[in-house]
């Protein structure tokens, strides 16, 4: 069975949303991190194979662009 997640960065912070292989914890290669912009949604699936770990990205997380 699936079950649909929707992931809502409504906040101002992204998110990421990372694929999770449930019996062994480990990073599910077979999907991909993604990250939900600010400001928009996105829905996800989880199943008997794959555990999602959903992490609002903190403002001391996001990449600052090089100084000039």
């Amino acid at each position: 069975m699936t079950t649909t997640v929707v992931v809502k960065a409504n906040h101002g912070w992204p998110v990421r949303v990372t694929p999770i292989n449930p019996k062994t914890g480990d990073v599910d290669h077979q999907g991909q991190v993604e990250v939900v912009e600010k400001d928009t949604e996105r829905t996800f699936h989880v199943h008997s194979t794959r555990d999602l770990l959903i992490h609002k990205i903190q403002p001391d997380e996001i990449e600052q662009p090089p100084a000039a």
